[in-house]
C-alpha cells in the first residue's frame, strides 16, 4: 500500500488534532447510545482513530520536546479565541 505525505505547519496540526479528537468523541458517544452498545466500530470510525492516533503522536512528541517551539494546549486556544 503506497505511503502519502501531509505537510501541516502548527496550527493546521493542531487543528487536526482537535477536529479528530471531536469525531472520535461523537463517534463513541454515538456507537453508546444505540441499542447494541458493545456493537464493533465500523471501518470509518477505526481508521480515523489511526489517522488520529498517528496526528496526536506526532503533536504531542513536538509538545514534550524542548528543543521545538509548539504548545499543543496554547495552539488550541489561539484557535479558539475570538478576538
Amino acid at each position: 500500500m503506497a505511503k502519502h505525505t501531509l505537510v501541516l505547519d502548527d496550527m493546521e496540526l493542531t487543528a487536526l488534532i482537535t477536529h479528530l479528537e471531536g469525531q472520535n468523541e461523537i463517534m463513541c458517544e454515538s456507537r453508546l447510545n444505540c441499542s447494541n452498545p458493545s456493537e464493533t466500530p465500523d471501518r470509518e470510525e477505526v481508521l480515523l482513530n489511526l489517522v488520529y492516533e498517528k496526528a496526536f503522536t506526532m503533536g504531542w512528541d513536538k509538545h514534550i520536546n524542548p528543543k521545538v517551539d509548539f504548545d499543543l494546549i496554547k495552539n488550541q486556544d489561539r484557535i479558539y479565541k475570538y478576538k
